[in-house]
């Protein structure tokens, strides 16, 4: 692993949208049926017939629903079956997902950026904090509580406000330059207000056919707020499509499903899981960092096509620095959870 990564970057250009007949090609590769939405190149789930039993269908039939998860068995890591039972009671009671809506934020990214290994093994640099766990990974889960967020002693970024996002994704890391990655932002204005949008990017590399969500694309239907309990993972169907999933534990609103067709460049090779909480817009000094509350990243599992789950506590540990290299964050990996704390 280099002491510095530093992955490629996009410009700042309008994208152009998947074709039809992409999009028709995409569709016909899923063994399942999606719903539409107003962004080219992304689809909501659809619902489960009536009587699906997540718990005794095979994986064919699994697949099949748009369900992509390796059913554990009773005696795997308990984090997993614990995420698996989650995820499956409020898959079987869904009478019908919710189809987003979507804004594309053009411009605004969530890759890592400059980071320096110290001594200590950790990784310090401007924009993320938290867990990355390098691997061969197809799918990452996480559970967490939406930060309160707050002005800090530092001075606001170039745009006057403070901006964070937190998130789990695949990729991203150790020279990858792409990232399938969901999670919230929270921003502080100039006048101490707070707020919260949930959303998801498929990051890769700027092309003329690259769709809109390779940019932060925000989910405004999907309301949260500061203490929510969230629910997401994100996931690689093979080399067909990335997968997401979110529910608000807390609400207990309609979850989302998501699939999207991949943006030119995507690798899908899953090197690494991440639990991140993160400055957004590349840190300082385009952006500072918000005081908030800790961010329990909880029932933490990476997962493989075939071989057995992780958890972050092996992983590395991501610290964000501002300026003057003065830590801001304080990451603590333990088994199964990946815990940041604003100590700036």
């Amino acid at each position: 692993m280099d002491d510095k990564v530093q992955p490629a970057v996009a410009e700042k250009v309008q994208p152009v949208a998947f074709d039809a007949a992409h999009l028709e090609a995409f569709r016909a590769k899923l063994p399942f049926e999606v719903v539409a939405t107003k962004l080219p190149g992304a689809f909501a789930g659809k619902a489960l017939p009536a009587g699906f039993d997540l718990n005794t269908a095979t994986p064919a039939a699994l697949r099949a629903h748009g369900i992509f998860w390796n059913r554990p068995p009773p005696d795997a890591d308990p984090r997993l079956v614990a995420a698996w039972k989650e995820a499956a009671d409020r898959i079987r009671n869904v009478k019908e997902w919710l189809v987003p809506e979507l804004e594309v934020q053009v411009g605004k990214r969530h890759v890592l950026g400059p980071v320096t290994r110290q001594s200590d093994g950790t990784y310090t640099g401007k924009v993320w904090s938290g867990g990355v766990l390098p691997g061969k990974w197809t799918g990452v889960i996480g559970q967490w509580n939406v930060p309160t967020v707050s002005k800090p002693p530092e001075p606001a970024g170039a745009g006057g406000i403070w901006t964070s996002s937190s998130w789990v994704g695949l990729d991203g890391a150790y020279g990858s330059n792409d990232v399938l990655q969901a999670g919230v932002q929270q921003q502080v204005d100039a006048h101490g207000n707070a707020s919260y949008v949930a959303w998801y990017e498929w990051f890769a590399p700027q092309q003329p056919s690259s769709p809109g969500y390779i940019w932060q694309t925000n989910i405004t239907n999907f309301p949260v707020k500061a203490g929510d309990m969230l629910f997401c993972s994100a996931q690689y169907v093979g080399t067909t499509a990335g997968h997401l999933y979110f529910a608000n534990l807390t609400t207990n609103s309609p979850p989302l499903s998501i699939t999207l067709a991949p943006p030119p460049g995507a690798t899908f090779s899953g090197n690494s899981a991440e639990w991140i909480m993160e400055c957004n817009d590349g840190g300082e000094p385009a952006n500072s960092l918000p005081a908030f509350t800790p961010v329990d990243f909880s029932g933490g599992v990476a997962c493989s096509a075939t071989g057995p789950s992780a958890n972050p506590q092996t992983g590395d540990n991501f610290i964000i620095q501002n300026g003057a290299s003065k830590n801001l964050t304080q990451t603590t990996l333990g088994n199964g959870t990946v815990v940041i704390k604003f100590i700036g």
